[in-house]
Protein backbone atom coordinates (compact mmCIF):
# COMPACT_ATOMS: atom_id res chain seq x y z
CA UNK A 1 0.00 0.00 0.00
CA UNK A 2 1.50 3.35 -0.48
CA UNK A 3 0.36 6.55 1.65
CA UNK A 4 1.23 9.88 0.93
CA UNK A 5 1.17 12.46 3.27
CA UNK A 6 2.92 16.31 3.31
CA UNK A 7 3.85 18.17 6.55
CA UNK A 8 6.40 20.82 6.86
CA UNK A 9 7.23 20.93 3.00
CA UNK A 10 8.39 17.22 3.35
CA UNK A 11 6.85 14.36 1.12
CA UNK A 12 6.81 10.99 2.51
CA UNK A 13 6.46 7.61 0.12
CA UNK A 14 5.87 4.23 1.44
CA UNK A 15 6.77 1.42 -0.81
CA UNK A 16 6.35 -1.82 1.06
CA UNK A 17 9.75 -1.49 2.83
CA UNK A 18 7.50 -0.73 5.91
CA UNK A 19 6.58 -4.47 5.92
CA UNK A 20 10.30 -5.94 5.25
CA UNK A 21 10.72 -3.66 8.50
CA UNK A 22 8.34 -5.07 10.34
CA UNK A 23 9.39 -8.94 9.29
CA UNK A 24 12.97 -7.80 10.80
CA UNK A 25 11.29 -6.98 13.79
CA UNK A 26 9.61 -9.90 13.75
CA UNK A 27 12.29 -12.34 12.92
CA UNK A 28 11.21 -13.41 9.71
CA UNK A 29 13.52 -13.85 6.76
CA UNK A 30 12.91 -11.43 3.72
CA UNK A 31 13.15 -13.37 1.00
CA UNK A 32 15.80 -12.26 -1.96
CA UNK A 33 14.28 -9.65 -3.25
CA UNK A 34 12.92 -7.74 -0.66
CA UNK A 35 16.03 -7.78 0.68
CA UNK A 36 17.24 -6.10 -1.91
CA UNK A 37 15.24 -3.56 -2.71
CA UNK A 38 15.57 -3.18 1.09
CA UNK A 39 19.02 -2.92 0.59
CA UNK A 40 19.22 -0.16 -2.53
CA UNK A 41 16.94 2.13 -0.99
CA UNK A 42 18.79 1.88 2.93
CA UNK A 43 21.80 2.83 0.63
CA UNK A 44 21.28 6.14 -0.76
CA UNK A 45 19.21 7.41 2.79
CA UNK A 46 16.13 6.90 1.25
CA UNK A 47 14.70 5.03 4.34
CA UNK A 48 13.90 7.73 7.74
CA UNK A 49 12.16 7.69 10.75
CA UNK A 50 11.48 4.34 12.92
CA UNK A 51 8.99 2.80 9.57
CA UNK A 52 11.73 3.51 7.39
CA UNK A 53 9.60 4.59 5.00
CA UNK A 54 10.99 6.60 1.84
CA UNK A 55 11.17 10.25 2.63
CA UNK A 56 13.09 11.17 -1.27
CA UNK A 57 9.84 12.83 -3.03
CA UNK A 58 11.74 15.29 -4.65
CA UNK A 59 15.62 17.19 -5.09
CA UNK A 60 17.90 19.67 -7.34
CA UNK A 61 21.31 18.56 -8.73
CA UNK A 62 23.36 20.79 -11.20
CA UNK A 63 26.50 19.30 -12.94
CA UNK A 64 29.36 20.33 -15.71
CA UNK A 65 30.21 18.03 -18.55
CA UNK A 66 28.97 16.91 -21.65
CA UNK A 67 25.46 16.01 -22.95
CA UNK A 68 24.08 15.42 -26.90
CA UNK A 69 21.69 18.61 -27.57
CA UNK A 70 19.44 18.23 -30.88
CA UNK A 71 22.15 15.42 -32.16
CA UNK A 72 25.43 17.93 -31.39
CA UNK A 73 27.80 17.75 -28.77
CA UNK A 74 27.25 20.31 -25.94
CA UNK A 75 29.81 21.40 -23.29
CA UNK A 76 26.78 22.51 -20.44
CA UNK A 77 26.85 25.45 -18.87
CA UNK A 78 24.66 26.34 -15.91
CA UNK A 79 23.48 22.77 -16.00
CA UNK A 80 20.57 22.03 -13.31
CA UNK A 81 18.01 19.29 -13.29
CA UNK A 82 14.56 19.18 -10.81
CA UNK A 83 12.94 16.50 -10.01
CA UNK A 84 9.80 15.66 -8.20
CA UNK A 85 9.23 11.50 -8.48
CA UNK A 86 5.41 12.49 -6.70
CA UNK A 87 4.65 14.38 -9.34
CA UNK A 88 6.00 11.99 -11.80
CA UNK A 89 7.70 15.67 -13.60
CA UNK A 90 11.21 16.53 -14.36
CA UNK A 91 12.72 19.94 -15.75
CA UNK A 92 15.97 20.23 -17.20
CA UNK A 93 17.38 23.68 -17.56
CA UNK A 94 21.39 24.24 -19.08
CA UNK A 95 23.05 26.52 -21.70
CA UNK A 96 25.51 25.10 -24.43
CA UNK A 97 28.95 27.06 -24.27
CA UNK A 98 29.95 29.56 -26.82
CA UNK A 99 25.59 29.68 -27.94
CA UNK A 100 23.41 31.92 -25.61
CA UNK A 101 20.12 30.25 -26.12
CA UNK A 102 18.95 28.68 -23.06
CA UNK A 103 17.53 25.02 -23.03
CA UNK A 104 14.55 24.29 -20.66
CA UNK A 105 13.40 20.66 -21.30
CA UNK A 106 10.41 19.60 -18.96
CA UNK A 107 8.40 16.60 -18.95
CA UNK A 108 5.43 15.23 -16.91
CA UNK A 109 3.58 12.00 -16.71
CA UNK A 110 3.07 11.76 -20.66
CA UNK A 111 3.09 15.22 -21.59
CA UNK A 112 6.61 17.09 -22.56
CA UNK A 113 7.70 20.73 -23.52
CA UNK A 114 9.81 22.95 -24.06
CA UNK A 115 10.28 26.28 -22.04
CA UNK A 116 12.49 30.08 -22.72
CA UNK A 117 12.44 29.94 -18.88
CA UNK A 118 10.94 28.03 -16.54
CA UNK A 119 7.43 28.76 -17.40
CA UNK A 120 7.20 30.46 -19.62
CA UNK A 121 7.47 30.52 -23.46
CA UNK A 122 6.24 26.56 -23.90
CA UNK A 123 6.55 24.79 -26.68
CA UNK A 124 5.17 21.08 -26.99
CA UNK A 125 7.78 18.27 -27.58
CA UNK A 126 5.57 15.20 -27.72
CA UNK A 127 8.69 13.27 -29.43
CA UNK A 128 10.96 13.78 -26.43
CA UNK A 129 8.25 12.61 -23.76
CA UNK A 130 9.23 9.51 -23.42
CA UNK A 131 13.03 9.72 -23.16
CA UNK A 132 12.65 12.26 -20.66
CA UNK A 133 10.26 10.04 -18.73
CA UNK A 134 12.72 7.57 -18.83
CA UNK A 135 15.49 9.70 -17.59
CA UNK A 136 13.34 10.75 -14.51
CA UNK A 137 12.57 6.81 -13.30
CA UNK A 138 16.99 5.44 -13.91
CA UNK A 139 18.64 8.11 -11.83
CA UNK A 140 19.12 5.64 -8.88
CA UNK A 141 15.96 7.13 -6.27
CA UNK A 142 13.35 6.83 -9.40
CA UNK A 143 14.89 3.48 -10.22
CA UNK A 144 14.61 1.87 -6.47
CA UNK A 145 10.90 3.72 -6.78
CA UNK A 146 10.21 1.85 -10.29
CA UNK A 147 11.32 -0.93 -8.99
CA UNK A 148 8.99 -1.32 -6.28
CA UNK A 149 6.33 -0.12 -8.29
CA UNK A 150 6.63 -3.10 -10.61
CA UNK A 151 5.35 -5.40 -8.30
CA UNK A 152 5.49 -9.19 -9.01
CA UNK A 153 7.05 -7.93 -12.07
CA UNK A 154 10.46 -7.04 -10.55
CA UNK A 155 13.25 -10.28 -10.59
CA UNK A 156 16.22 -10.34 -8.70
CA UNK A 157 19.08 -12.53 -9.52
CA UNK A 158 23.21 -13.07 -9.19
CA UNK A 159 25.26 -12.31 -12.31
CA UNK A 160 29.10 -12.83 -11.74
CA UNK A 161 29.10 -12.23 -8.73
CA UNK A 162 27.06 -9.20 -8.65
CA UNK A 163 23.23 -8.60 -7.40
CA UNK A 164 20.89 -7.48 -10.41
CA UNK A 165 17.37 -6.65 -10.36
CA UNK A 166 15.46 -6.64 -13.50
CA UNK A 167 12.12 -5.08 -13.84
CA UNK A 168 9.36 -3.30 -16.49
CA UNK A 169 8.21 -0.14 -16.62
CA UNK A 170 4.79 -0.42 -18.00
CA UNK A 171 3.67 3.24 -18.61
CA UNK A 172 6.95 3.45 -21.34
CA UNK A 173 7.16 0.06 -22.53
CA UNK A 174 10.34 -0.14 -21.21
CA UNK A 175 13.03 -2.71 -19.67
CA UNK A 176 15.42 -2.43 -17.08
CA UNK A 177 17.93 -4.14 -15.98
CA UNK A 178 19.98 -2.51 -12.72
CA UNK A 179 23.08 -3.77 -11.48
CA UNK A 180 24.51 -3.18 -8.08
CA UNK A 181 28.15 -2.60 -6.33
CA UNK A 182 29.21 -4.14 -3.20
CA UNK A 183 27.97 -1.45 -1.42
CA UNK A 184 24.26 -2.24 -2.41
CA UNK A 185 24.46 1.16 -4.57
CA UNK A 186 23.42 1.14 -8.20
CA UNK A 187 26.66 0.89 -10.34
CA UNK A 188 24.28 0.92 -14.02
CA UNK A 189 21.47 0.79 -15.71
CA UNK A 190 20.64 -0.76 -18.92
CA UNK A 191 16.87 0.46 -20.41
CA UNK A 192 15.33 -1.20 -23.37
CA UNK A 193 12.75 1.28 -24.78
CA UNK A 194 11.53 1.28 -28.52
CA UNK A 195 14.10 -0.75 -29.36
CA UNK A 196 16.70 1.76 -27.97
CA UNK A 197 19.10 0.50 -24.66
CA UNK A 198 20.45 3.18 -23.16
CA UNK A 199 23.50 2.22 -20.15
CA UNK A 200 23.87 4.42 -17.71
CA UNK A 201 26.96 4.45 -15.23
CA UNK A 202 26.98 5.74 -12.14
CA UNK A 203 30.00 6.31 -9.91
CA UNK A 204 31.23 7.96 -6.37
CA UNK A 205 28.83 8.03 -4.39
CA UNK A 206 28.03 10.34 -1.65
CA UNK A 207 26.27 13.83 -0.20
CA UNK A 208 26.92 16.70 -2.69
CA UNK A 209 24.68 18.99 -0.69
CA UNK A 210 27.74 20.88 1.09
CA UNK A 211 29.53 20.99 4.44
CA UNK A 212 26.98 23.03 6.09
CA UNK A 213 23.62 20.98 4.68
CA UNK A 214 24.52 17.57 4.90
CA UNK A 215 21.14 15.55 4.43
CA UNK A 216 22.80 12.17 4.65
CA UNK A 217 21.09 10.98 1.15
CA UNK A 218 23.74 9.48 -1.44
CA UNK A 219 23.67 10.58 -5.17
CA UNK A 220 26.47 9.74 -7.62
CA UNK A 221 29.10 12.19 -8.33
CA UNK A 222 29.46 10.69 -11.98
CA UNK A 223 26.56 10.29 -14.22
CA UNK A 224 27.59 8.62 -17.65
CA UNK A 225 24.74 7.59 -20.59
CA UNK A 226 25.69 5.35 -23.74
CA UNK A 227 23.77 4.01 -26.54
CA UNK A 228 26.37 1.32 -28.23
CA UNK A 229 29.36 3.40 -28.57
CA UNK A 230 28.28 6.66 -28.38
CA UNK A 231 28.79 8.36 -25.21
CA UNK A 232 24.99 10.69 -24.53
CA UNK A 233 26.41 12.50 -21.72
CA UNK A 234 28.81 12.85 -19.62
CA UNK A 235 28.25 14.79 -16.07
CA UNK A 236 29.72 15.61 -13.10
CA UNK A 237 27.63 16.92 -10.05
CA UNK A 238 28.69 19.86 -8.36
CA UNK A 239 25.83 20.21 -5.98
CA UNK A 240 22.73 18.46 -4.91
CA UNK A 241 19.93 19.48 -3.00
CA UNK A 242 18.21 16.38 -1.34
CA UNK A 243 15.89 18.39 1.49
CA UNK A 244 12.69 17.60 -0.82
CA UNK A 245 12.75 21.13 -2.42
CA UNK A 246 9.82 22.90 -4.04
CA UNK A 247 9.72 21.52 -7.56
CA UNK A 248 6.62 21.80 -9.79
CA UNK A 249 5.70 21.89 -13.45
CA UNK A 250 2.55 22.84 -14.05
CA UNK A 251 1.37 21.03 -17.34
CA UNK A 252 0.90 24.74 -19.82
CA UNK A 253 -2.88 25.48 -20.55
CA UNK A 254 -2.49 25.41 -24.18
CA UNK A 255 -0.13 22.35 -24.40
CA UNK A 256 -1.36 19.37 -26.87
CA UNK A 257 -2.52 16.09 -24.98
CA UNK A 258 -3.35 18.31 -21.85
CA UNK A 259 -6.26 16.17 -20.35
Amino acid sequence: MRIVAVGFGIWILGFGTGDLHAQRRGGAAPNQLQQALYDMADAIGMLRNANEVDRIGSMNYWAAGTITANGQPCKVVDYKASVNWLLKGMRVDYKCDGAPQRHVEVVKDNLAWNETEPGRGVTAAPAAAGERALMLWTLPAGAIKAANDAGAATKVATENGKTVVTYPIASLKADVKLTLDKDNHIEQIASRMGGVTTVTTFAEYGDWNGADYLSDVMFPKRITQTRGNTTIADLTITKTNTYNPYVIMPIPANLPGRN
